[in-house]
């Protein structure tokens, strides 16, 4: 399987590439999700407004992706506290 070193990929059979990305789930959060992310990207010191996003590195937007995902965890957990209170005491 491997060559030289080299990695093999396999793929599923069925599935284009096409269809096997990411895509947002809840299309009207589109707009909110990029404000999200401006946001972020500015907090971090950089700045994604630009419209063209070919020159950042795989670096930041790898920063900006893991503090969303880090920020919308610990939004969720605390809802989810508040929640458990919530019902404890009623």
């Amino acid at each position: 399987m491997n060559r030289n070193n080299e990695i093999a990929y396999k793929t599923i059979k069925g599935v284009s590439r096409s269809k096997a990305r990411a895509r947002i789930l809840v299309p009207e959060a589109s707009n909110a999700l990029e404000d999200f992310k401006i946001q972020v990207a500015t907090d971090l010191g950089i700045d994604f407004s630009t419209p063209d996003k070919g020159s950042f590195t795989a670096k930041d937007c790898g920063k900006v992706g893991g503090e969303m995902v880090r920020r919308i965890i610990n939004q969720m957990k605390a809802e989810m506290v508040t929640s458990m209170k919530n019902n404890r005491y009623q």
